[in-house]
């Protein structure tokens, strides 16, 4: 992996201290909810305050009710807007990656029409935007990487590329995480690393759950070796991950190769 990030759960001044005890960098979580106040001036300061010189950043992007490929003009209007405000706060706070929910749900649209509309928002956006980082799209429910890979590639910009959540697709696809990780490879920039029972979306330290964590770092290592790992886990369980991934060598790996 290039580097690792701790999801700050919206707890910035707690995550601030295990950024800076693990030298981690961090993915801002609060701004994936416009409903709390974290669009104003002050929450951005707090953000900004807190994670001081902490690199790198991530920001994760509102995704509740949100379809870029709807078949309903108004629900894409929404969902354009909120991909704006998004980055936009992420540039706010010198982020260099912003993720994105796909959001696609199983049997709601075509899949032609899904990827149609999809690109043509996505023409739009950076038509009219400066855009100033990477950006992921993230996996929820989808049963394969098919659609997702689709819209990527069709999108055909270097700044947008695949986030992988490892649980997402544990839980929900009809495929192994490492056939995911197989196919889908050359398009994975950004990784969410959690564990699970298979049965819900847990979000449990690392080897906590069911997942063959051991095949699904190892592929991640050969098939995208230079995506960004993002701890989803929660401030309690990120001593129990780290240990899990030190035990293994991901973290001497990661720094010998950062020097």
């Amino acid at each position: 992996m290039e580097s690792i990030l701790l999801c700050d759960a919206s707890q910035p001044n707690l995550v601030a201290d295990l950024c800076r005890r693990y030298g981690f960098g961090v993915e801002m979580q609060a701004f994936a909810n416009p409903e709390h106040e974290v669009g104003t001036p002050e929450a951005v300061a707090q953000h900004r305050d807190a994670y001081g010189d902490i690199q790198p950043r991530a920001l994760h992007g509102p995704f509740a009710d949100l379809s870029m490929g709807s078949s309903d003009r108004l629900i894409r209007k929404v969902t354009y807007d909120r991909f704006q405000y998004a980055h936009q706060r992420a540039v706010d706070l010198g982020a260099a990656f912003l993720v994105l929910h796909h959001g696609y749900v199983p049997g709601t649209n075509t899949y032609g029409g899904w990827l149609r509309r999809s690109v043509k928002l996505w023409e739009r956006f950076f038509e009219e935007t400066d855009v100033q980082v990477e950006i992921f799209l993230e996996n929820l429910l989808e049963e394969d990487p098919d659609l997702l890979m689709d819209v990527v590639e069709a999108v055909d910009r270097r700044q947008v590329r695949l986030c992988l959540d490892v649980g997402h697709a544990h839980c929900h696809s009809r495929v192994p995480v490492t056939d995911w990780i197989r196919k889908a490879g050359h398009l994975i920039g950004y990784v969410h690393l959690h564990d699970n029972h298979g049965r819900s979306d847990d979000h449990l330290a690392l080897g906590a759950g069911a997942m063959p964590l051991d095949e699904i770092c190892s592929a991640l290592e050969e098939y995208c070796p230079d995506a960004v790992w993002a701890l989803e886990v929660g401030p309690d369980n990120t001593a129990h991950s780290v240990f899990w991934l030190d035990n293994r060598g991901y973290l001497r790996a990661m720094r010998q190769r950062n020097g």
